[in-house]
């Protein structure tokens, strides 16, 4: 897998949801959490308005590739029954084998294991496709819902700070 291109080979599908590359017709339903102050507090992006909002779905439309360290593949979180996008789910590239695992889901859909469900179909997708041995997450202290999914997920804490903690998830091969 070294050097190889990071690249999901079809739309993940889970129980509840489906994981694919955003579209343009994906702006409405990301206004909604883009645009949310209490989604954003616990994002590393601000709240964003809708031409801003638009200008960061311009952007994830063309990351569908990770093909070096720093690139990144963010894939939509679309609901299979409803069609609407409630949530992104990203994997930094660090390494051949390493990625940082991110996400964000809106409001009305927290409490539901959305989450969690996302953040495990790319994680297991990432690790059979690309190889991934370890995975690491940042969240802010505050954000006790995303430390509780990745407990959840197996990750464990390795790092904290006033402004942040640090997980990881090691892979056993």
């Amino acid at each position: 897998m070294s050097g190889s291109v990071w690249s999901f080979p079809a739309p993940l599908i889970s129980e509840r949801l489906l994981l694919r590359g955003h579209r343009e017709e994906d702006l409405d339903d990301l206004v909604v959490f883009h645009g949310d102050e209490e989604v954003t507090r616990h994002t590393p992006w601000p709240t964003r308005t809708r031409a801003q909002t638009s200008e960061a779905l311009t952007h994830r439309i063309g990351q569908r590739t990770a093909a070096s360290t720093g690139e990144a593949i963010v894939v939509a979180v679309q609901e299979r029954r409803s069609g609407t996008v409630v949530g992104e789910v990203m994997l930094l590239r660090q390494s051949d084998d390493e990625a940082v695992l991110g996400y964000a889901l809106r409001r009305d859909r927290w409490g539901r294991g959305l989450a969690a469900e996302a953040a495990r179909t790319v994680l297991e997708a990432g690790i059979d496709a690309f190889g991934l041995r370890r995975i690491t997450a940042v969240v802010v202290p505050a954000n006790a819902a995303s430390i509780s999914v990745l407990g959840k997920l197996g990750f464990v804490e390795v790092a904290r700070s006033p402004e942040r903690v640090t997980f990881a998830h090691a892979v056993d091969r």
